[in-house]
């Protein structure tokens, strides 16, 4: 009898999982992920005069480095990432890689299996069409399928140029075989691995073609709860190593510090400035001497351009910050950023280099109306100099050096004239800490305000150029410092709630955009400038107190696409050949340290 009954248990449990297999969804935790293992490889052959022959080449060259990114997305799922009904993913494909993660992951997927990807440079419009095998018991399926890429056509809601911004970009066109072989585990609701291999024929340019070969495997490690102990401890090791990278090169005055001079944007002391406020905020004690000599030698040096002098002057306002500040505003312990205190010498090198920041301007337009950063004094800008030039005088401010509220005014004016045309309109969530602090403890989730926004990103220079993500975070971060700056010095409501308004349609552009596994927008930008972009989605969140960004834990998916990529010498892998290492771990190490202090203003 009790076999029986075990019999028939045995029977509706295994009914129950062939039913979940059949049917699967993702079961991630809230704000979780999905780990996995992973190994891949490509190879190109050299260059044949026709696509048959081409077909046949051998494959065991190198691949040009335009096709895939240097810098691998991660292997993770993250449950932000999934679409409303828990099945497949969201977001821009910028990755040849990430095509098979977006198939293999689409657990919506039955028979026929069908893909687009647009914009994915190199090689333009990508189409996948197919179809997936029967699911056999163990959740086993086979997907064969051809892709083809083709010139990118127009865009939904695009500039009208970008695609003919981007065809320049790629290449003329792109066919061949996809097969990826994936098992679910319905029960667990994940997927448990995949196996994926392109064959691929690319024409590069008249009569002249290349085969690609790619092949990237997934094994499941481990489902993970939203920010859990593994993840906190793998950060702090994270920081620590990049922190001793940085101080190492710092201690060994590596060429790339030093001014060789003549040239606006020669940033030697910048890369000097950079490294000291991340072994600052990397937690180096203050009395280090790798860190008290290479304060010494910066307050030597003669600094030029924003970026340098911007750099600086944060350095210099996170030394004599108190411990732990940015932590503290977020837990509700310090209401707002306290004045630092400086000696007589630290307080005439910070004016001298506010003094020269101040004249680092575009001298074509009234400074009091529109106060537009350039390199040096000169007739340019762009939006990431704006940035650099808020940052500095924020900064400034905070080391109680005088800098005029009708200057932050100007600024931010200048940020509201290059904001980017209205797009996509949604109702944004943004949960701030102070929320998800009322929320902790309970079983009860935070209710997280809506407010009506339109998208508007901000793009390098001009507002009818494509926007794209390092540049709206950027944008967002220099609206933020401009209304503090101006709400310590006086009070001007009219530009202060046009300022506001802005803040939350750029914003609503990363909710719409939003991906860490590039640089979103853009698409010609999305392995350019991936740190720095992670870097200011930092900082513009911070700066807002935003920890959760339209459902999304941003600093949690950002810091797992940030682990993958530290080396063994604790340096973050470049995501382009010309880039310093030292560049990519401070950005990186200044994310996952969660650097920025949210810009609460105590009054003078």
């Amino acid at each position: 009898m009790a076999s029986c009954r075990r019999l028939r248990l045995g029977l509706v449990l295994w009914g129950a999982a062939v039913a979940s297999a059949q049917d699967p969804v993702w079961r991630i935790p809230p704000l979780g992920a999905v780990e996995y293992r992973r190994e891949w490889r490509a190879s190109a052959s050299d260059l044949a005069r026709t696509a048959g022959a081409a077909r046949d080449a051998p494959s065991d060259g190198k691949v040009p480095e335009r096709y895939l990114h240097r810098v691998p997305p991660a292997p993770w799922v993250c449950q932000g990432e999934l679409d409303a009904a828990g099945r497949e993913l969201t977001g821009p494909v910028r990755d040849l890689r990430d095509v098979f993660r977006a198939l293999a992951c689409d657990l919506g997927s039955r028979g026929s299996a069908r893909g687009r990807f647009p914009r994915l440079l190199p090689f333009g419009d990508v189409t996948v069409g197919g179809s997936w095998s029967s699911l056999q018991a163990d959740g086993s399926q086979t997907l064969r399928a051809t892709l083809q890429a083709r010139p990118p056509g127009p865009g939904r809601g695009e500039p009208r140029d970008t695609a003919e911004r981007l065809r320049a970009f790629c290449l003329r066109d792109a066919d061949g075989t996809l097969t990826i072989e994936r098992r679910i585990d319905g029960e667990r609701g994940v997927v448990a691995s995949y196996r994926a291999q392109l064959d691929l024929v690319v024409q590069e340019d008249v009569r002249a073609y290349r085969r690609l070969q790619l092949e990237d495997a997934w094994d499941l490690v481990a489902v993970r709860e939203n920010q859990d102990f593994d993840f906190r401890k793998r950060v702090a090791a994270a920081i620590e190593a990049g922190v001793g990278f940085v101080r190492d090169a710092i201690d060994a005055n590596k060429s790339f510090l030093i001014d060789s001079g003549g040239d606006e944007r020669n940033f030697g002391s910048g890369r000097l400035a950079l490294g000291l406020l991340t072994l600052v905020h990397g937690g180096v004690p203050r009395d280090d001497p790798v860190l008290v000599e290479g304060f010494d030698e910066l307050r030597r040096r003669r600094l030029e351009d924003t970026y340098s002098l911007a750099t600086a002057l944060m350095a210099l306002a996170a030394r004599h910050a108190p411990s732990g500040e940015a932590e503290r505003i977020r837990n509700g312990d310090l209401a707002a950023v306290p004045r630092r205190e400086l000696d007589e010498r630290d307080r005439k090198v910070a004016q001298r280099w506010l003094d020269r920041l101040l004249d680092n301007v575009d001298p074509r337009v009234d400074r009091d109306d529109l106060l537009r950063f350039n390199y040096t004094r000169g007739p340019r800008y762009d939006t990431s100099l704006q940035q650099y030039g808020l940052l500095g005088m924020w900064s400034a401010h905070t080391c109680g050096l005088d800098v005029p509220a009708r200057a932050f005014a100007a600024a931010g004016r200048q940020l509201l004239a290059v904001q980017g045309p209205a797009g996509e309109r949604l109702r944004l969530r943004l949960a701030s800490h102070a929320l998800l602090r009322e929320a902790a403890g309970t079983d009860v989730p935070p209710r997280v305000p809506e407010r009506g926004a339109t998208a508007r990103g901000f793009a390098y220079q001009e507002p009818d150029e494509p926007p794209f993500g390092s540049m709206t975070s950027a944008g967002i971060s220099g609206l933020l410092l401009a209304q503090a700056g101006i709400a310590a010095g006086g009070t001007d409501r009219t530009l202060a709630r046009d300022l506001d308004t802005a803040v939350q349609n750029a914003f609503a552009w990363l909710a719409a955009e939003f991906s860490v596994r590039c640089n979103p927008g853009f698409a010609e930008r999305a392995d350019h400038h991936w740190y720095y972009w992670l870097y200011g989605l930092e900082r513009s969140c911070e700066l807002a107190g935003v920890a959760w960004l339209h459902g999304r834990d941003w600093y949690y998916e950002g810091a797992l696409q940030l682990l993958s990529q530290q080396q063994g010498n604790g340096s973050f892998r470049a995501e382009q050949s010309s880039s310093l290492l030292l560049d990519t771990t401070c950005f990186a190490v200044l994310f996952l340290a969660k650097a920025t202090p949210p810009a609460a203003v105590t009054p003078r």
